[in-house]
C-alpha cells in the first residue's frame, strides 16, 4: 500500500449504563495534506465480520467516518453542528443524530499526528451515548527490502 501507516484508534463510550473503552491498532493509508486528508483501514469484528473504514478530515473542524460491508455508516463529526445519520448492522438499520463537542486535529503528511473527536449520539432524539474517540496515524511503514 502507498503511504502505509499503523493507525491506532482509543474510543470511549458512555452511556446510562456504563463506560466501554476499547483500542485497536490496524494498517491503513493516509492520503491528502494536514488540512484535507483520509485515512483508509479495515476494521474486523466478532464473529468474522469486517467493514472498510474511511476517515475523511476537511478543515480540520469536520470528520466523516464511512463504513461498507457487514457494518454500513456514514457519521458525519462537525464542530458545534449536530447531522442526521444512518447506522447500518446486520441486524437492521438505525437513524442516529451526531453533535460534535470537539474535532480538533494535527496531521502532519510525514510525521503522522492525531485525530481527536468528542460527540454525543442521540437515536430518535433520546441521548444515546457520549462518545470520545483518538485515532493516532504514525509514521509512514517503511517497505520491505527488494530482492537483487
Amino acid at each position: 500500500m502507498k503511504n502505509e501507516r499503523w493507525i491506532t484508534i482509543h474510543s470511549v463510550d458512555t452511556d446510562g449504563s456504563g463506560e466501554e473503552e476499547m483500542e485497536i491498532t490496524v494498517r491503513g493509508t493516509l492520503r491528502g495534506s494536514e488540512e484535507d486528508y483520509c485515512l483508509r483501514f479495515e476494521e474486523l469484528f466478532g464473529e468474522g465480520l469486517k467493514s472498510k473504514t474511511e476517515i475523511r478530515v476537511q478543515g480540520r473542524r469536520c470528520a466523516s467516518i464511512v463504513r461498507r460491508g457487514d457494518f454500513n455508516s456514514e457519521l458525519t463529526v462537525e464542530a458545534g453542528k449536530r447531522h442526521a445519520c444512518v447506522y447500518a448492522t446486520p441486524y437492521g438499520e438505525m437513524n442516529l443524530g451526531v453533535f460534535a463537542r470537539e474535532v480538533f486535529s494535527d496531521m502532519d503528511m510525514r510525521q503522522g499526528g492525531e485525530l481527536r473527536l468528542n460527540y454525543v449520539v442521540d437515536y430518535n432524539g433520546s441521548l444515546g451515548a457520549h462518545k470520545k474517540m483518538l485515532v493516532r496515524v504514525g509514521e509512514p511503514i517503511a517497505s520491505a527490502p527488494r530482492k537483487i
